[in-house]
């Protein structure tokens, strides 16, 4: 027996490409998933990002109503927990059952108290949706209940990211891109903005003075932490193993998922911040890259242990250094057990399911 498709709203003043990030990535993937799976799907998104914020949100209000009441739609999905607020309000204005996804971040706004605002509202609504068991414990603990929550996974989507290429060819490739040669040496890649966080100043004086100089440990991505990860290269005397490459095109971005032999996420904790998931190891797994990385926080849920890399304790420049001493997993083991469990399809379908249950 066909289930019904539920009529579903999606709100989002942040949206490619006129802003750029996690929350906006996710949102353009979501959308487009659960279109392909379920229809009729509506989306309302900032065309002008955020400097149009302050026009979009009240228009999005009155847009959201009318699209509602004209289209009979059963359910209005927001993209991140600042939302919150016009979720509330064109709930009790509609009687539209309404989801919110809260991504860690969003929830944790300690400025102004907002984290204990937003979960105000927030534990109004209908449900919410976590993107890891990390960002759960936060909601639960602002006082979000608990039955109100259900964690589904971020998403990527197996076709963007491997350029299914021989890895030989890509490397000749990378070569010329970066115009170094590489020879045999073991690719490490990080990518992310550099904040303190995301540990790379720490695995940089910590883990690489440990390793074989055969490996290479490429840095993609640009941050408040910049001139702090140059200096730890310079005093630490590695400059012949780290290579620096500020912000990457998409285009060098794929290359450097498809040659990696492992992708590194050295995150340390922070107060007041949090990885809610980590994207970008989806994304280089996706290309069959091994992953190692702290387990903390979203970044527990993101790994397969064994599978797709391996988790480490936080800090431990030890267990960092000896699995990248190791031979790298099957590159096609990685990308099918991410295939299996992290298509958007498959997140698509759960997303649909959690709207359906409402």
């Amino acid at each position: 027996m066909l289930k019904k498709p539920v009529k579903v709203l999606f709100l989002s003043y942040v949206y490619p490409p006129k802003t750029i990030g996690g929350i906006q990535t996710y949102m353009r993937d979501l959308t487009a998933h659960v279109a392909a799976q379920n229809s009729p799907t509506y989306t309302l998104i900032n065309p002008g990002g955020y400097a149009f914020l302050a026009l979009f949100i009240p228009y999005s209000i009155l847009k959201a109503i009318s699209l509602i009441r004209r289209h009979g739609i059963t359910h209005l999905h927001v993209a991140s927990g600042p939302h919150c607020f016009q979720a509330l309000l064109i709930k009790k204005l509609t009687g539209v059952k309404v989801s919110i996804t809260i991504h860690g971040l969003d929830i944790m706004i300690e400025t102004f108290r907002l984290d204990r605002i937003i979960a105000f509202f927030v534990r109004r609504l209908d449900r919410v949706i976590c993107v890891s068991n990390a960002t759960k414990r936060e909601c639960v603990r602002r006082g979000v209940p608990p039955e109100k929550c259900a964690v589904i996974f971020n998403g990527v989507d197996p076709g963007i990211f491997p350029l299914h290429r021989p890895r030989n060819e890509m490397r000749t490739e990378l070569e010329e891109a970066l115009g170094m040669p590489l020879g045999k040496r073991k690719l490490l890649l990080s990518n992310g903005r550099l904040v303190k966080r995301k540990g790379v100043e720490w695995f940089i004086r910590s883990v690489v003075p440990r390793l074989d100089r055969c490996c290479l440990f490429i840095v993609s991505g640009d941050g408040p932490e910049r001139d702090a990860v140059r200096d730890a290269v310079s005093e630490c005397g590695v400059g012949d193993r780290v290579l620096l490459l500020g912000r990457t095109s998409d285009e060098l971005l794929r290359l450097l998922y498809n040659t990696a032999d492992y992708f590194i996420m050295p995150n340390i904790h922070e107060p007041g911040t949090m990885e809610g998931f980590g994207l970008v190891i989806l994304e280089a797994a996706s290309c069959g890259a091994s992953v190692i990385a702290a387990e903390i926080e979203g970044i527990s849920d993101a790994v397969v242990n064994g599978v797709t890399g391996w988790l480490v304790p936080e800090r431990d420049a030890d267990a960092f250094a000896l699995h990248i001493a190791k031979a790298p997993i099957s590159p096609r083991k990685v990308a099918d057990a991410v295939r299996k469990r992290f298509d958007w399809k498959v997140i698509a379908a759960q997303y649909i399911e959690e709207l359906r249950g409402l």
